[in-house]
C-alpha cells in the first residue's frame, strides 16, 4: 500500500496522540518507568497535539507531518530548526518520529525520515540532528542504518522521577 506524507490537520490529532502513546508504550518498556507508561493518556495527548496543529506547529517550532496508508494516519513526525542551545543556524533537527507499532517494519518510518530530510534541505539546513534514548538500541540501530551517527553529545532528563540518558545523532544533509 502506498504511503502518503502530508502536513497534519486538526482532525489528525487523535490518531497522532494514539500513535504517540502506543509508540512510547511499545518502544520504551524496560527503559521508561512502567508507571509512567501506564499513565500516558491519549485524550490528554490529543488536546496537546490539537493545540500544536492549530498553532501551526509544535511549541519549539517543529512542523507536524503525518503518514497515511489507505487514508489512515499510521505515523507522524516533527522537524525544524535545531532546539539545541547555541546550535548554528544551518543545523536542523528531527524532533520526533513515531509509527503505529502494529506496522513497524513496513517502511512508514523510512518514508517519514525521507520527508523530514527533504524538508530540512529545502529550508537550507546543511546538517541534521536528533535525540534518542541511550538505551533504545532498536532505534539507535535503525538510525545508524540510515546514515545517522552518535556525535558524542549526551544529556539527562527526568521522567517520573527517573533519570534517562539521551544521546545525539547527526548527519550531513
Amino acid at each position: 500500500m502506498e504511503i502518503q506524507i502530508r502536513r497534519a490537520v486538526i482532525t489528525d490529532a487523535p490518531a497522532i496522540a494514539s500513535i504517540h502513546v502506543r509508540g512510547w508504550q511499545a518502544a520504551y518498556v524496560g527503559i521508561v518507568p512502567t508507571e509512567h507508561l501506564d499513565a500516558l493518556s491519549i485524550p490528554a495527548r490529543t488536546a496537546t497535539w490539537a493545540a500544536s496543529i492549530e498553532a501551526g506547529g509544535t511549541p519549539d517550532g517543529g512542523e507536524i507531518h503525518v503518514a497515511e496508508m489507505g487514508g489512515v494516519v499510521v505515523g507522524w513526525l516533527t522537524c525544524g530548526a535545531s532546539r539545541d542551545v547555541g546550535a548554528p543556524v544551518h543545523v536542523g533537527e528531527l524532533h520526533g518520529i513515531y509509527v503505529d507499532p502494529d506496522i513497524w517494519g513496513e517502511g512508514v518510518g523510512l518514508a517519514l525520515m525521507d520527508a523530514c530530510i527533504a524538508e530540512l534541505r529545502a529550508k537550507g539546513f546543511r546538517r541534521a540532528t536528533l535525540w534518542v534514548l541511550a538505551e533504545n538500541d532498536a532505534a539507535r540501530s535503525w538510525y545508524e542504518r540510515r546514515g545517522w551517527s552518535f556525535d558524542g553529545t549526551e544529556t539527562v532528563f527526568s521522567v517520573a522521577g527517573h533519570d534517562l540518558q539521551e544521546v545525539r545523532y547527526a548527519r550531513e544533509l
